[in-house]
Parts: C-alpha cells; sequence; structure tokens
C-alpha cells in the first residue's frame, strides 16, 4: 500500500506540475495509458487513478477511444495567435531551465548514443532500423520518426537506465514546440536532424564508434545553439515575460523500481560492505532498526528476509540477525527471483552509466574544485569507512553547474550501492581495497591538475567494478548481466 500510494503522488505530481507550468500546455495530449505506464514504471490501475483524479480538478479531459487533452489554461481571447502564447509564455519564461536541459544533452547523449551502436550488434541494429522504416511508412514527423529509432539504441544495450533518461530529458527539452517552429529557425528545418541519414552510410557499426561520437557531438551542440539564438531573438518581441529562476527539470531514476524495504536492505548491504556490520557480529534488533528507519517492524523484517536471500545474514530465533556475508548458493537463489533481477541489472547499469558520465562531469566542474576542496577531500579520506571514489564523485556533483547533470548524478548515487562491491572482500572498504586506491590514484591526478589522466581513472574505476560484480553475477545464475558492456578505456579516450 505504501509503494502504491507513492507512485500515485509522484506520477499525480509530475503530470500537474508539467501542466501547471505549461510544459503540457492547454489543447496538447497526454501519452497514452500504456505509454504513461512505461514512462514512469506504473501500473495500469495507478496510471487511471491519476488521470481519473486530474480529470475531477479540471486539468484534464478523458473520453474513450480518444487522446486525453489538457484544458488547464485556456486562452481567454479569441484573437487569432492566442492560442499559441501559453507555449511561447511557457518558453521564455523557463528558458535558462530549458537551455540548461539542451547543454546536458549535448554533453551525456553522444556518448550514451554512441556506445549503445557499438554494443547493440548487427542483429539488434537491423530491427532498430526494420523499425525506422515502419516509423517513416506511419507518416510521423521527423523528430517523432528519429526518436523512435533513438530509443531503440538505447534500449538495445542492455541499460536499464539510458532510455529512461533519454526519455526525461526530451520531456523537459519542449521539441515539439521547437519543431512546431522549424520555420523560425536560423538554419534550414532539415538541418535539425541532417539529411545524410547517418544510419544507411554505416555511422552505427561498431567499428565506427569515434565518427559516430563526432556526429552526434555536433549535431546537439548545433542543436543547442540554434535554439539559444532563436530564443534570443524570441525574447524581445515578448518583453513583458519575465523570465523565471525556477529549474523544472527532473528525475526519478528509481521511481516504479523502490520500496521502503529494499531501501533498508540496501542500506544494510551498504554498511555490511563498508564494515560498518562486520562479518559474524550481530545487527541492531528489529525495534532499532524499525525506529532508525522509522518504519514499522513488518518492514524490517521484510529487508532482513530479503538479506537473507542474499545471503549477506541469518536469522536467529531468539539472537536476532547476524552479518554472514556472500553466500554463493544464496545468491544463486536469487538470481532466479525477477525482483532481485532487475535490481542487479539496475545497479550494473548505474556503473555502466557513470564510467561513460564522469569525463563530461569532469569537463564542467574540473576547474571549480579549489584548492580548499583538495584539502578537505583529504581530511574525509582519513575517516573511518571512507570511499575516496565516491567522496569525489560527491565533489563533483557539488560543483556541478548544470542543474539536470547535476540532478542526474544524484539520482545514479542512490543506486550505487558500495556494498555489493566491497562485500567481496575481508577487509572491506578499508584503504587496501582496489577501489580505494584507484580513487586515490584519480586523487593525485586532480591535484597535479591533469584533467585528462584523472576523468580516464574515475571512469576506469566505474569500470572495475561494473565487470568485478557483473562476472560474479554471472557466475551465480544472472546471464543477463553480460549484456551490460562495460565501456572501452579507447572508447572513453575518445572525448576525454
Amino acid at each position: 500500500m505504501e509503494q502504491k500510494n507513492r507512485l500515485f503522488d509522484f506520477l499525480y505530481q509530475s503530470l500537474k506540475k508539467q501542466i501547471v507550468t505549461g510544459l503540457l500546455p492547454y489543447g496538447s495530449t497526454l501519452p497514452s495509458m500504456s505509454q504513461l505506464c512505461e514512462i514512469y514504471h506504473v501500473g495500469m490501475r495507478t496510471a487511471r487513478d491519476v488521470l481519473k483524479a486530474l480529470a475531477r480538478e479540471g486539468y484534464i479531459r478523458t473520453a474513450q477511444r480518444r487522446p486525453t487533452l489538457v484544458i488547464y489554461g485556456q486562452a481567454q481571447t479569441p484573437e487569432a495567435g492566442a492560442s499559441r502564447e501559453p507555449s511561447i509564455k511557457t518558453i521564455l519564461s523557463h528558458r535558462s531551465s530549458i537551455l540548461s536541459v539542451y547543454e546536458t544533452m549535448a554533453l551525456l547523449m553522444p556518448p550514451l548514443f554512441s556506445f549503445s551502436a557499438m554494443v547493440c550488434g548487427e542483429e539488434k541494429m537491423q530491427n532498430c532500423l526494420w523499425i525506422l522504416a515502419q516509423e517513416k511508412k506511419a507518416h510521423r514527423n521527423k523528430w517523432q520518426t528519429y526518436s523512435t529509432f533513438l530509443h531503440e539504441i538505447l534500449s538495445a544495450s542492455g541499460s536499464l537506465l539510458f532510455r529512461d533518461l533519454y526519455i526525461s530529458l526530451e520531456l523537459y527539452a519542449q521539441i515539439p514546440f521547437f519543431w512546431e517552429h522549424r520555420d523560425s529557425l536560423t538554419e534550414p528545418a532539415d538541418n535539425i536532424i541532417k539529411q545524410n541519414t547517418f544510419w544507411h552510410t554505416g555511422l552505427l557499426k561498431p567499428e565506427n564508434g569515434e565518427e559516430a561520437l563526432r556526429y552526434f557531438t555536433a549535431h546537439y551542440r548545433f542543436t543547442k545553439d540554434m535554439i539559444k539564438k532563436y530564443l534570443d531573438r524570441l525574447s524581445p518581441e515578448y518583453p513583458q515575460i519575465q523570465e523565471s529562476d525556477e529549474n523544472l527539470y527532473s528525475w526519478d531514476a528509481d521511481l516504479g523500481r523502490d520500496h521502503y524495504y529494499m531501501q533498508i536492505t540496501r542500506d544494510i548491504i551498504d554498511k555490511i560492505g563498508i564494515g560498518i556490520y562486520k562479518d559474524k557480529e550481530f545487527l541492531p534488533s528489529e525495534e532499532a532498526l524499525s525506529r532508525q528507519y522509522q518504519v514499522s517492524i513488518a518492514t524490517v523484517r521484510r529487508a532482513l528476509s530479503n538479506l537473507n536471500r542474499l545471503g549477506f545474514c541469518k536469522t536467529y530465533n531468539v539472537k536476532g540477525t547476524q552479518v554472514t556475508l556472500f553466500n554463493d548458493r544464496a545468491t544463486y537463489s536469487c538470481m532466479k527471483d525477477k525482483t532481485y533481477k532487475n535490481d542487479t541489472l539496475l545497479y550494473l547499469s548505474s556503473l555502466q552509466f557513470m564510467a561513460l558520465a564522469a569525463p563530461p562531469a569532469v569537463t564542467l566542474t574540473f576547474d571549480l574544485i579549489t584548492e580548499e576542496n583538495l584539502r578537505s577531500l583529504e581530511e574525509r579520506f582519513r575517516e573511518p569507512y571512507a570511499i575516496p571514489l565516491d567522496l569525489i564523485m560527491d565533489c563533483i556533483t557539488a560543483r556541478m553547474p548544470l542543474y539536470p547533470f547535476r540532478i542526474i548524478l544524484k539520482e545514479i548515487k542512490k543506486m550505487l550501492h558500495w556494498g555489493y562491491y566491497f562485500s567481496f572482500y575481508p577487509e572491506g572498504s578499508q584503504m587496501s581495497n582496489i577501489i580505494n586506491q584507484m580513487g586515490l590514484q584519480a586523487f593525485q591526478y586532480l591535484r597535479r591538475k591533469d584533467r585528462k589522466a584523472f576523468a580516464g581513472q574515475l571512469s576506469a574505476c566505474y569500470c572495475h567494478i561494473l565487470v568485478f560484480v557483473r562476472d560474479f553475477m554471472k557466475s551465480c545464475g544472472l546471464p543477463e548481466a553480460d549484456k551490460i558492456a562495460a565501456p572501452d578505456i579507447s572508447f572513453i579516450s575518445l572525448y576525454i
């Protein structure tokens, strides 16, 4: 029940915010019921209940076998062009927020698309091209057609995150508005998606990763610059529209996948992995954990049951729950459970994303890290259970000037459960651990002002954890883990 209410509230608030702020202006259509379920990872009943609530409150109009229409914010004047005013007002009032989304896409999407194409495989690529051909036959406009194709490329990569992230960025980039106004842009509309369709020239073949990266980078920079110039020209035409300082972008990477008891499970795993709860020690009592996490004892017991099944703990009557660390047999049995399989694949997808996102994150923040920040990091490295890589990424995230990029890094951090890695080592996260030594080496590159080596070392850290945990999970009965490919350092070096 807690999970159902949480998903209802999140979907309701998300759609309401998009409607009230004008991201979904009057007269626009909402995604279909099935699309809402896919985008937000909710059940059909939750999506139906949210639409009923929004309809009762006068935000939308629903009808059988017809698209759901936004009816909030209708223009009050009948003059020609009045119906377009809410959209223009939305775009200009949130100009900075929208441009920050395009800047984030220009940094993140080229490596994600290029890498996805490289690991997609010939058979999957042909399937993506077939879908593209079907979209063209449906006579959809160009941006919808190419967007569908790119969604398929990201899905074919095996990542559980790439496509969801791209959908969230597309939503806040207001692509339909700019497509509608394409004739007013500074360049011919066809240049938005270049006519020399790159998939027919073999650009997306694995051996052409460098060319694909170069193409996507140029494409996104071109699009970002073109839209900025258009908004610069449009602003003086509507001097009455004041720009808001609100950042609209949001993304919940765990939406629909998370439960309170799973959050407790992961937190305890992290504490076991880094050594707060040591092997053979007993966890706090159920009552103490209930107070610590502010949940019912029933929720705590469900979390402890998960820990038993995963092989991190064993619960005894009267005595309590004892830490046992990894147990291959228990892990193997868990890999037959859909929930645990998806959770593990999501964790591996997070590591894969960070390996690709670290270099562009460094690009934006490297010169913003001060000598005082470096001294603070050195002091924190000496704290018990410190993880240098985690502390370095926290420093980068805190100094990230692009709001959407910062939100994305924070969301991914929530899924990087260090315990899954450190629990493999008897000494846990002590400074002798391999990944901590790699993190300290990255810090030395940072101190020496070697930007390229610093970015490459951060990527190497995440790749190391990905390969280490992925290969173990494969041996425990999760062959799907093999689909989460580790980026090659030669590919990473292309855009550092």
